[in-house]
Formats: C-alpha cells, sequence, structure tokens
C-alpha cells in the first residue's frame, strides 16, 4: 500500500536480458528500489547514483533463508544509506529485494 502506481522518474541501475533487473523509481523525493532474478541465485551490488548528498533512512524488503522454498519467507530491516554507498545483496532463485528510501 506504500507504493504509488505513477512515478516521477524512472532509472535502471543494473541488469542483463533474461537474468535479473535493478530499477530506480521516484515519487517526489522518495525512491522505491527494487532487484529480482531469474531462477538463478545470485548475489549483487547495488549502487545509489541518483540519491542526493547526506544520509537516507531505506526500509529494506530482502529474500529470507528459505526464499528459495517458501516465497513468504523474507526479512525487513531498517538502514541508513548514503549516495556512495555500494551494498551486497543476495537474491535466491526467483527471489528479489526492494527498498524504500527517504
Amino acid at each position: 500500500a506504500q507504493i504509488p502506481t505513477v512515478f516521477d522518474e524512472v532509472i535502471g541501475l543494473d541488469g542483463q536480458i533474461g537474468e535479473y533487473a535493478v530499477i530506480a523509481k521516484r515519487k517526489g523525493t522518495t525512491w522505491y528500489v527494487a532487484a529480482m532474478t531469474n531462477w538463478t541465485a545470485r548475489d549483487l551490488t547495488i549502487t545509489f547514483p541518483m540519491l542526493t548528498e547526506g544520509t537516507h533512512q531505506a526500509e529494506v524488503f530482502a529474500d529470507g533463508v528459505n526464499a528459495d522454498r517458501d516465497a513468504n519467507d523474507y526479512t525487513k530491516t531498517l538502514q541508513t544509506i548514503k549516495r556512495g554507498d555500494t551494498p551486497k545483496i543476495h537474491l535466491a532463485p526467483g527471489g528479489g529485494w526492494s527498498a524504500i528510501i527517504k
């Protein structure tokens, strides 16, 4: 319910056709970043070139340890991030990762 249906800006951050995608969408001053993979588990490093200077609060949803067997298994964390950060994320087979950054 927190995610809008219309955005002010959309940026492709990373991806390979048929393999995985990392996309950032902005509505106002809030960024919605998402990553998804095909049926291959993978580790990615995400960058945030679209963020303004300073620190930002991120509500992060990531695949849980059993996400490859139970699509409802996820973790939710609150993190502080900034423009130059490059967090590493793990995507389970058919999995994903998302963040709401304010």
